[in-house]
Order: structure tokens, then C-alpha cells, then sequence
């Protein structure tokens, strides 16, 4: 497992070391690089296999052809005694000596028989025609990317190490922006979210000569209801697909959701163990398995867990994601996925994999189960149009919907009283979408095995797939994903749909390959749930932080949305007038991932950035507001875990800094306009604070400090009591709950200090004074 990067064109050290040290997380154990007149290739290995021996780019002995590996093959072994009936000769035990020396006999032909998760790139100097090989397995389980910049073509296995390129200038693809906020799609074809850049698709392999570049794809998925629906055969796949990948010279241990893919996954290699499977020593003495759980929430899963760490005799890692940590971490996780998700799920990932790191090097888990077998609940609705279809009327009146089927249909069917519906291309500007194309979305409704094929290919596994990767990646763990073994998959692929729904069961036929192995609470378990986050809960609870991201200047000037209007229709959400939609974090998402990577310098942009992306908002709202007062309240103190600046509802730009001492320390730093905030609790001196601010100051009182925060309890008072609009600033500024640490700030200044520019302006006075509909009003 590594990081592999590189370019064709002119040699440029300096360029290719940079690239390299971008991902040092990726490979922190070694690495090399090899450079030739025409194109130049490096790589960063995380070592697994043959720890002494696996140095790379390895190259063959003429030193014509050279390979940058990131990846495993599992049939490895299988190969080299091919190959070595071939007259191949091997010098290490490492599978990346065996990619090489079978591209070496067989070209591209070779990758088709690679049974594992590979991304490559292959320098082939052996004729006159030079050849820069990029290539990935058979269902992107590891990413390669590729862009143009200048003479050269530069690949990399992350997106963020392309930015250290000098002349490259991160650009959002604003095509790629509409269809994820508009319809939630992202990683369905070669696009990024970076304009310029595009993926090496799954099964492909790009060839970049001097006369241009030719894709080729070698392998497609086929089709069929003709292979062997028995349990038996499944299992015995499934027991070869796990144990192939224990396969490491160093410590493995797994992921536990406590759903059937990851339950069944432990399970069997506690039975490799009892068995004495030779690989199965990787695990160590005990197998260590690593489990979020949400204590005292809907979808905590630990007692699945449990009766899977009791049945396998496994010892279970713990780690409970809680939503402030979430919030401090947002801009790490934003930066480590490398473009925009979904939703926040992956963050329960995330917090996993950084519990393994220094643990175990290599952890198993179950994605691509439920895109193969059917696991998700969707897939029980196309699976009765169906038999509908197929006007199969026994076998449908048979099938019937469990609860959660039912809890789906009631959600997205039965209106809910009092509660607005969420449209986002209401919240999408005109000009953003005029001239936007609205993404092929061919996903059928009633054909269980092309949908599921659909999924495993294009609109569902290919993300996950990215979220896996960069999330095990950015802990330099290497995440193995023994569902996606190509001999498994392609018999899966083979299946009649029959034997992965039954009576109202999904995966039936794995659930009886694992009956006898799998606990009987986990194997009769109907509900899905998965490494997720209680997202909607968790933005409520940090509605103050999210406010504040959705109420600054940066987030309402983009030129994408309706700022204004998202913002109070996600206030409007928290307090149960609209309803709940995964919309408002793909804008989170979105503003986060501007931040990090399109408005920081290129040298800055791949780094990780820590909380600077509150500051890089501050920024922003300088550059905004274009005044002395605004660069210098930058340069003072913020409200602790807020935005220096957030926007009223009359287009102001606020300022807001702690103030600290007593009252006449206080009125010395005040100017003509200023508002002060007073928390009632702090024991300051109102009145002493009133006759000692200059003239023009308003002093206003906190009642309840955390309290309501669209009707904050405040009594105002003071010089500037009566003037126009304070109303609206002071609703703004205490917004996001600024003085949430009031017992280290008791009072709050607030500054104008410059406004937004006149379009975003005059369409939140527009919303104001009532001429456009509120967020939250039935729809």
C-alpha cells in the first residue's frame, strides 16, 4: 500500500519530490522515484508484504520498465508459479515484483487476472515509442488521478498533491458542484470536483505517449442468473476471499459495524483461526476488531457488536464520535477526503481508522456487500416492481415489507403537519444553474440485479470506495475489502435475484452461507444501519457553529446559493418548521471544501489546515468588507470556537471581539456604533458600563447566554438604543451563541465594519421586507 505519483514530460526534481511529500501519510515507511528524460515516477510505501524487499519504483533488470504500485494482489502467489513455468525469475517475495514481471510478458492483457485492489503507474521505455501506463483495478477500490499542467501530464493517487504543482491553479468544476447540491451525486463518472482533473477510471488503463493518450478498458462485468445458488458455494468463496487477504507481514485486525458484511468477516476469520490457516497468524494472538457506537442513540449498534465479539472470541476497540469532536475536526476531515461527501457518515469511519493506527497496519471491513447482495432497503422496493413486473403475484404477496421498509415509505409519503418540505433547487442561484446539464442517472426501479450492478460500478460503491480510502489512508492504515474479491463478485454477478431476496430477507444466500458461523442476532437482523453519525442530530446540536458558517460573509457571497435562505431554513429545521434534509450539509460541505482547497494559497491548500477554516472565513469577510476596521478586528481576538464576522439581515458585516476587564477598561477600546453584548450572569457593572461608553454605544443585556438563538433574550439600552435596525444586528451577532464561553468572556463588542457587496445585500433586504417567501412557510 502506498502513494504513487508522477508525470510525462520534462524532468523536474523539485517538482516530483513535492508531489511525493504530500503524501507521506499514504506511505510513511519508504520511497523512491525514478527519473528519465521523458517522464519521471515516484512512490510511498506503507510496507505489508516483504518488508525488506519491496522498495519502489522497482524496475527489471535491463532497466527498462518500471512500476509505482499502490495496492495488493491477492493471487499473487498463484502468478509468480505461473510465471515462474515461464521462465520469470523473482528476487522478492512482494507482489509488486509479480505485477511487473507479468506486464513484462503480457502487457495490458495482465491486468484483467490481478485478483486485489491495485492503482499503478508502468514506465516502459523497451521501444521508441515510450509509455506512461496508469492503470486501476477492476472496481477502484484505489484512486489514480490525472491533469494536464503546461507540457506535462502529472498523475497522483490524491487530488490535494496535484495543488503542489507549480502552474496549477484549483478551480471548482461547477458542473460536477450542481449535480452533487442539486442531486447528490458525486464519483459516478471520471470528473472531480476540481476542474482539470479527472480519475483513471475502474478497469481502465490510460496510456499517455507523445502523440496523446489512449484509455482502454479491460474488463466488464457480465451479467447472468446461471450460477450455482447454493450456500455452500458462496461460503466457500467467501472463506477463500477473507482468508486471501490475511495475507501480511505485519499485524491485521478488522472493522465491526455489527452488520452482517463486517459480523461475517470476523466470524470467519475466527474460523481460519481455529482451523490453523497458516495466514490467519497475521491476526496475532487475539483479533482485534474496531467498532464506532453511539451510547444512548437510535443507531448505535453495540449490542450486535457484542454478540459478535462473544460468539468469535475476538477482543473489540472502542471509539464514541461525539459531535463538538466532529465540529473540531471538520476541517482535517474535509481535507483528507479530498472532495465533498455526502453526508457526515464517513466521519465515523474516520474516527475508527485513527483508533487502529498504531494497533494493526491493515484492517478488513465489508464494503461492496451491500451493493453486490442487495443490503440496503431501497433494493427491497426494486426487487417487488419486479416481480410486479414479471407478474410473479405468488412470490410478490409472499415477499411483503418489514418495519423499516414501511418507516421509508411513511417518511418520504406522509406529510408532516407544521413542517415546510425541502426543495434544494429552491436554495440553487438562477445563474448558477442556468446552462447546467442534468447528470444520465441510469439506475432502474425494477430490475434487482442491473440496479445492484448499477451501484457497484457507478452511483453508490464508487464513493464509499473514496471515503474508505482517504480515511484509512490519512491514519496509514491499508483497508482491505474481502467483498469485492473479483472471484466472489463474479459469481455473485451470476446469482438469480431469488437468492438474494426472500420473503422479506436481503442477502439471503449470504445469511444461510454463514448460518452455524454468525450469531442468530445478527443473522435474523433485518435493520441497516452501517458506520454512519447521527447527522441531523449532531448539526442541531452544534446549530451555533453551524449557524455561524451559514451566516458569514464567505458562505453568503458564493456565487452557487441562496445563503440567506439556507440559513434560515436550517434554523427552521432545528426548530421542526421544515423538514430535515441531507441537503444542509452538502452546503457545509461545500463552503468547507472552497475554504480549504479553492480559497488557500497553493501552498498552503495542501497542507492540513486544522480550524484555520474558521479563520480562512475571517479572511474572506476582510476581502469582503474592504475597510481598516475590518483588517484590524482580523488581527484581535475571536470569540472562542466562532467566526470573527458574520453578515445581519440588512447586509452588514459585524465584527465581534471578546472584551475582557472592568467597565471603564471596557468603554476604552468602544467607538461611536459599537454594540456591547453584557452577560447578565458575568456580575458586571451595567451601570457603570453605560456612563462610562462614549456616546452613539449601545450596551445591551444577555438574559439566558446558550439560550433561543432565532429570539435571543436581550434588553437593550444606552445612547443607540432607538437607532434603525438594531434589532437585526444584534440578531445576527448573537447568532451562533458567541459568548457560549461567557464565563471567560462576559461581554461581547460588535463593529460594523463594511458591508456585502450590493447584490447579496439587496436580496437579503428583499427577503426582509418580505417580497420573497420565507424558508419554513408551506410549500
Amino acid at each position: 500500500m502506498c502513494g504513487i505519483a508522477g508525470f510525462q514530460g520534462p524532468p523536474a526534481p523539485e517538482i516530483l519530490d513535492a508531489l511525493s511529500a504530500s503524501m507521506r501519510h499514504r506511505g510513511p515507511d519508504d520511497h523512491g522515484a525514478v527519473t528519465d528524460g521523458w517522464a519521471s515516477i515516484a512512490s510511498r510505501r506503507l510496507s505489508i508484504v516483504d518488508l525488506e524487499h519491496g522498495h519502489q519504483p522497482m524496475s527489471t533488470a535491463d532497466g527498462r520498465l518500471h512500476i509505482a504500485y499502490n495496492g495488493e494482489v491477492y493471487n499473487f502467489r498463484e502468478l509468480r508459479e505461473e510465471l515462474r513455468g515461464r521462465g520469470a525469475t523473482f528476487a522478492t517475495e512482494s507482489d509488486t515484483e509479480v505485477v511487473l514481471k507479468a506486464y513484462e510478458l503480457d502487457g495490458r492483457s495482465a491486468f484483467r487476472r490481478f485478483n486485489g485492489m491495485f492503482a499503478l503507474a508502468l514506465l516502459d521505455l523497451r521501444s521508441e515509442r515510450p509509455e506512461l501506463v496508469l492503470a486501476r483495478d477492476h472496481f477502484g477500490i484505489k484512486p489514480l488521478y490525472h491533469a494536464r499542467v503546461g507540457d506535462r501530464v502529472f498523475f497522483s493517487s490524491e487530488v490535494k498533491s496535484l495543488l503542489s504543482v507549480p502552474g496549477f491553479r484549483a478551480r471548482p468544476n461547477e458542473q460536477r458542484l450542481y449535480e452533487y447540491l442539486r442531486w447528490s451525486l458525486h464519483d459516478h463518472d471520471e470528473a472531480t470536483f476540481f476542474e482539470g482533473v479527472r480519475s483513471v477510471e475502474p478497469a481502465t488503463c490510460l496510456t499517455v505517449r507523445d502523440d496523446g493518450e489512449e484509455v482502454h478498458r479491460y474488463w466488464e462485468p457480465r451479467l447472468s442468473e446461471d450460477g450455482d445458488p447454493s450456500p455452500e458455494r458462496f461460503r466457500e468463496l467467501f472463506r477463500r476471499a477473507v482468508e486471501r487477504r490475511l495475507v501480511a507481514d505485519v499485524r491485521v485486525g478488522t472493522c465491526l459495524s455489527g452488520g452482517l458484511d463486517s459480523s461475517s468477516i470476523v466470524c470467519m476469520i475466527a474460523a481460519l483461526i481455529r482451523e490453523h490457516s497458516p495466514d490467519a497468524a497475521s491476526v496475532g494472538e487475539h483479533l482485534e476488531t474496531f467498532s464506532a457506537v453511539f451510547p444512548g442513540d437510535p443507531i448505535d449498534e453495540r449490542p450486535w457488536i457484542d454478540a459478535v465479539l462473544e460468539a468469535s472470541g475476538a477482543r473489540g476497540n472502542f471509539v464514541a464520535p461525539d459531535s463538538a469532536e466532529f465540529v473540531r475536526e471538520l476541517g482535517d476531515l474535509v481535507w483528507s477526503l479530498d472532495e465533498p461527501v455526502v453526508s457526515s457518515g464517513p466521519y465515523a469511519q474516520w474516527c475508527v481508522m485513527r483508533l487502529a493506527h498504531g494497533r494493526v497496519k491493515v484492517l478488513l471491513d465489508g464494503q461492496g456487500g451491500d451493493e453486490l447482495l442487495g443490503g440496503y432497503v431501497p433494493y427491497r422496493f426494486v426487487y417487488l416492481r419486479q416481480l410486479l413486473r414479471q407478474r410473479r403475484f405468488g412470490r410478490l404477496a409472499r415477499e411483503g415489507l418489514g418495519r423499516q421498509e414501511l418507516r421509508m415509505l411513511a417518511q418520504r409519503f406522509l406529510p408532516r403537519p407544521g413542517r415546510a418540505s425541502m426543495n434544494p433547487v429552491r436554495y440553487l442561484r438562477a445563474a448558477f444553474v442556468d446552462g447546467k446539464a442534468a447528470p444520465r442517472d441510469e439506475r432502474v426501479t425494477d430490475d434487482l440485479k442491473k440496479r445492484l450492478l448499477l451501484d457497484l460500478t457507478t452511483y453508490s460503491l464508487p464513493s464509499l470506495l473514496r471515503y474508505e480510502d482517504r480515511n484509512s489512508m490519512a491514519h496509514s492504515i491499508e483497508a482491505r475489502p474481502p467483498l469485492l474479491d473479483l472471484e466472489l463478485v463474479e459469481h455473485a454477478l451470476s446469482l438469480p435475484a431469488d437468492a438474494l431476496m426472500h420473503r422479506g430477507r436481503s442477502r439471503v444466500i449470504f445469511r444461510e452461507a454463514m448460518r452455524g458461523l454468525l450469531p442468530a442476532l445478527v443473522l435474523r437482523r433485518r435493520t441497516k444501519t452501517g458506520f454512519t453519525t447521527p447527522e441531523m442530530r449532531w448539526l442541531e446540536r452544534e446549530r451555533a457553529s453551524m449557524t455561524g458558517i451559514l451566516r458569514s460573509p464567505s458562505f453568503l457571497t458564493r456565487p452557487y446559493w441562496d445563503g440567506a435562505a439556507i440559513a434560515d431554513a436550517f434554523e427552521a429545521a432545528c426548530e421542526g418548521r421544515m423538514e430535515q434534509s441531507l441537503f444542509f450539509w452538502r452546503v457545509l460541505n461545500t463552503e468547507l471544501w472552497l475554504r480549504v482547497f479553492i480559497d488557500r494559497s497553493p501552498a498552503t491548500a495542501s497542507v492540513r489546515p486544522g480550524r484555520d477554516w474558521e479563520s480562512i472565513g475571517d479572511e474572506m469577510a476582510v476581502a469582503l468588507a474592504g475597510s481598516v476596521a475590518a483588517a484590524t478586528a482580523l488581527a484581535g481576538p475571536a470569540p472562542p470556537g466562532r467566526h470573527r464576522f458574520i453578515a445581519d439581515g440588512n447586509g452588514r458585516i459585524l465584527a465581534r471581539s471578546p472584551l475582557d476587564g472592568g467597565p471603564e477598561q471596557m468603554a476604552a477600546t468602544l467607538v461611536d456604533g459599537d454594540v456591547v453584548v453584557v452577560a447578565a450572569a458575568a456580575g458586571i457593572d451595567v451601570e457603570r458600563l453605560r456612563a462610562a461608553v462614549p456616546d452613539g454605544v449601545t450596551v445591551a443585556i444577555l438574559a439566558e447566554p446558550g439560550g433561543s438563538i432565532s429570539q435571543p433574550s436581550i434588553e437593550s439600552g444606552g445612547g443607540a438604543s432607538s437607532r434603525t435596525g438594531l434589532a437585526a444586528v444584534l440578531a445576527a451577532a448573537m447568532a451562533d451563541d458567541p459568548m457560549h464561553g461567557a464565563e471567560h468572556h462576559a461581554a461581547l463588542r460588535v463593529r460594523e465594519v463594511g458591508r456585502l457587496p450590493r447584490p447579496v445585500a439587496a436580496e437579503r433586504e428583499r427577503r426582509a421586507a418580505g417580497k420573497v417567501e420565507p424558508p419554513g412557510s408551506p410549500a
